[in-house]
């Protein structure tokens, strides 16, 4: 296969309402400044994985390997050290489990692959560093006639920079756990990487990661790393998988990056803190556009082509003083950091989303067709007479620098509410509340009644725990489908040397409890995720 790089240029439109600022905003990709944000969809990754993938088909198809005799391939993409791919053949159609041996019942992975087949390429997830694993082949004939096999697979050691997992507590007899499901860490630079309720690490990539880590409907990951990992800035957005195989690679390139700290060195970023994938399968990010005032910008990119085929600029939206007179003095570079976009959500009931803004203390939903506001979660103070109206009203407090806000399903059986979880770090930046400002921080779920315009507050945890879980950075808070229990991500403990997860029940319970300690600077944990290593929706397969 030829390989082939497209590139895709988009200029950002940087249009900036001067005279009373409206509150619906344009859209628009035409040329109005030199600052530019372009895409490559990069393709020529593909012959060097395509020569793989032929080379395991040939060993497949070679007749060599049976039931009694099965090829191991250990990390078949040389992206994930604790996979392997099993090929083999059988005389009859049959389907195959597989049971990768745990410490204990509650640490052994499982999955099943239910197609009755002849030919077998079998992804396997979830082995241990170091470790002659025993994986455990179960064969079973379309008659129901079944047999076992054992294959054993040396891993090489953990790679250094992953963080000192301390496991405090855990009861796996009320945390959400399925046959592969592992805790997730997505770093803020470094490596992703995932654990078991003992603290065993059972996943982790050799490609550097930075907050974008998201699993797709089919399964698949969206992924943003470099070009290598000793590159300067994360420019390289990929749809891969849990073996490491690659299906899209997107190019940024990085004459619009910036990062987090202000300073005009080190690690940079054009994708900074969100990606998502919308209803269509294209992807929704937030963006640096190479102007003087950034993570502002949300850009939607055509999943097959690589194109930008929308652009949400928020100073088109939102008030002019806000960006303007926004104090940029603590940052080297002399970037604006005035609304730090660090989540976007969409929510198909009325296509919107619904973005968090670090320095604005607030939450928001707009239209995502007109870009007008809906509503606003926050203190009003501050803002302008003709945004009033849009302002939620009831008894909350003010968050403050938060972080992660995303729809839950339905929680009450009222199509006219709407229930948002999100981590609220609790620091007032610009109009958080300032009485209780950095003594803690918590996970908080509230209802939105869209009607009325109105909030409560229905669940909260982390106040409890006082200033020793303030985090005035990062943190996630995500509800597990299953039981409701909340996955909460104190990120920057300790100031930034200490990552604490907890899983805790609807009423409070923690039964799942780690510190992260140990792990390279800026490597804690942005988010925590709950994932499964074989996802319902993923099926291996070579091109």
């Amino acid at each position: 296969m030829r390989a082939t790089l497209r590139k895709i240029t988009c200029f950002i439109s940087m249009t900036v309402c001067l005279t009373g600022c409206g509150v619906s905003g344009s859209i628009s990709n035409e040329v109005e400044t030199e600052e530019q944000l372009s895409v490559s969809l990069n393709e020529e990754w593909q012959e060097e994985q395509t020569e793989k993938e032929k080379k395991y088909q040939s060993l497949l198809k070679s007749g060599e390997y049976t039931e009694d005799n099965i090829y191991v391939q250990l990390d078949p993409y040389n992206a994930s050290p604790l996979s392997a791919l099993l090929l083999f053949q059988t005389e009859d159609a049959m389907t195959v489990d597989i049971s990768v041996a745990g410490k204990d019942e509650a640490t052994t992975i499982k999955n099943s692959f239910d197609d009755y087949e002849t030919d077998h390429s079998i992804p396997v997830l979830g082995l241990y560093p170091d470790t002659e694993n025993e994986v455990t082949v179960t064969l079973t004939d379309e008659s129901g006639n079944s047999m076992e096999k054992t294959v054993t697979i040396k891993t090489g050691t953990l790679a250094k920079s992953i963080a000192t997992i301390d496991v405090k507590e855990a009861d796996t007899q009320k945390m959400e756990l399925g046959d592969s499901e592992l805790t997730f860490v997505v770093p803020s630079t470094k490596r992703a990487y995932a654990f078991d309720t003992n603290g065993d690490v059972r996943w982790y990539s050799t490609r550097y990661n930075s907050h974008i880590f998201k699993e797709l409907d089919n399964g698949n990951l969206l992924y943003l790393t470099k070009e290598s990992n000793d590159a300067d800035t994360y420019n390289v957005l990929l749809e891969t998988d849990y073996l490491g195989k690659i299906y899209h690679r997107y190019d940024f390139s990085s004459s619009s990056a910036a990062n987090d700290t202000g300073k005009s060195e080190g690690e940079m970023t054009v994708i900074h803190h969100d990606g998502i994938e919308l209803p269509s399968g294209n992807f929704l990010l937030t963006v640096n556009d190479g102007s003087n005032y950034i993570e502002d910008t949300i850009i939607e990119l055509n999943r097959e082509t690589g194109e930008i085929e929308k652009t949400i600029d928020l100073k088109d939206i939102l008030p002019e003083s806000f960006y303007e007179d926004y104090d940029s003095t603590s940052r080297e570079d002399g970037k604006v950091d005035w609304f730090h976009q660090n989540s976007v959500e969409y929510d198909e009931a009325d296509n919107s989303i619904i973005i968090s803004g670090r320095h604005q203390d607030t939450i928001m939903k707009i239209d995502y067709s007109t870009s007008e506001i809906k509503w606003i979660m926050g203190d009003s103070r501050g803002w302008p007479d003709s945004y009033q109206k849009y302002f939620l009203k009831g008894n909350v407090k003010a968050s403050g620098g938060q972080h992660a806000a995303i729809v839950l399903p339905d929680q009450d059986d009222n199509d006219e509410t709407t229930d948002i979880l999100y981590y609220d770090n609790n620091i007032s930046v610009t109009r958080g509340d300032e009485e209780t400002s950095e003594q803690y921080s918590e996970a908080r779920q509230v209802r939105i009644n869209e009607t009325e315009m109105t909030i409560e507050e229905v669940w909260t945890f982390g106040e409890e725990l006082g200033e020793d879980y303030y985090t005035k950075i990062i943190g996630s808070a995500r509800c597990l489908s299953n039981t409701g229990n909340r996955l909460v991500n104190f990120g920057y403990r300790d100031e930034g040397h200490t990552s604490s997860i907890m899983e805790v029940t609807e009423d409070g319970e923690t039964v799942f409890n780690v510190n992260l300690t140990d792990f390279p600077t800026s490597a804690w944990a942005y988010r925590a995720e709950r994932f499964s290593l074989y996802n319902e929706n993923w099926a291996y397969q070579f091109d």
